[in-house]
């Protein structure tokens, strides 16, 4: 394993304090080498062809040159490197930039920043080692264990699972939440039944344990995150983003354009009521859903978008 040491992040932000409060952290607290641009331009000139750079986090908008372009660029000349981008705003409003230049990750600043957070994301993509829900807890964590088979009893393991959390965490719509990803991971990951034909789904079936749904509850003082694993993998990166997409587009008359689409629906039933929502994907072998809520409202705002896809 790459110690942090070994590690180069670039920071791009227009931002000078900002930029800087990232840096300091990145260095002084996670031990990674940091460099630091001003804009987009200012990164790709002069510092990415003639350092080493692993992973570049950058500002989505800045003078001279966007975040998406700068990413873009990179993406096109400099493929081993990491890409997050970083921004205060909506990140809705950016996902069809996120689709067209294949961008999985997008942290969004907060009052007071979670750190904790970014380390994470970060430390996902430099290693590799993307599936856990242990990777977004710092403190020790209860931690709790089902496995989904039966394809009838879905919401039932739904309850199962939320009535292993401490009941005063939970959050009015996590049990609709679990039924949309449970059955995502049940019916598409591993039966691989279409959206389009649910009236014609067989219920009644056990799946063998090496088929099973495995979902793994975790909690702390701070948090709770249910993470969902199906060894299906045939979840896409783009496929994700272009779903979530058609929900938040809009036609001519002010509605989704993804209204009545059969597929995708549960991945925004979750992004929307739930506070973080990660996805990571090894296509043809896992897929990994984890929803994380803060039990208090320290990071309440616009949400993150976490997609890791090896």
């Amino acid at each position: 394993m790459i110690a942090k040491s070994d590690v180069t992040v670039l920071v791009v932000d227009d931002e000078p304090e900002i930029r800087s409060l990232i840096a300091d952290y990145l260095s002084d607290e996670e031990g990674y080498k940091v460099l630091e641009a001003e804009n987009g331009r200012d990164a790709l000139d002069n510092i990415i062809p003639n350092c080493k750079v692993d992973l570049v986090l950058s500002d989505i908008n800045m003078p001279v040159m966007k975040g998406f372009d700068l990413l873009n660029e990179v993406r096109r000349h400099y493929p081993y490197i990491k890409r997050v981008l970083i921004t205060a705003y909506n990140v809705e409003d950016y996902l069809e930039l996120a689709l067209k230049h294949d961008v999985g990750n997008i942290f969004v600043k907060t009052t007071p920043f979670n750190f904790a957070e970014l380390s994470a994301c970060l430390e996902c993509l430099l290693t590799g080692n993307i599936f856990g829900a242990e990777r977004y807890f710092d403190s020790p964590a209860q931690r709790r264990s089902v496995m989904v088979k039966r394809g009838d009893c879905v919401a039932e393991s739904a309850a199962r699972i939320i009535a292993l959390l401490p009941q005063t965490t939970i959050p009015s719509k996590l049990e609709l939440v679990l039924i949309e990803l449970l059955t995502n991971a049940v019916f598409y990951g591993v039966r691989n039944e279409r959206p389009d034909r649910k009236e014609g789904w067989n219920h009644d079936f056990e799946l063998s344990d090496e088929e099973a749904v495995q979902v793994s509850v975790m909690w702390d003082a701070e948090k709770h995150a249910v993470s969902i694993v199906d060894t299906g993998g045939k979840l896409k990166k783009r496929d994700v983003l272009y779903w979530l997409n058609r929900q938040v587009s809009r036609d001519e008359q002010g509605m989704p354009v993804g209204l009545f689409d059969s597929h995708g629906r549960g991945l925004f039933i979750a992004r929307k009521y739930i506070d973080r929502m990660i996805i990571n994907i090894d296509r043809a072998r896992k897929t990994e859903l984890i929803v994380v809520n803060y039990h208090d409202k320290s990071f309440e705002g616009y949400k993150p978008l976490y997609i890791n896809e090896l």
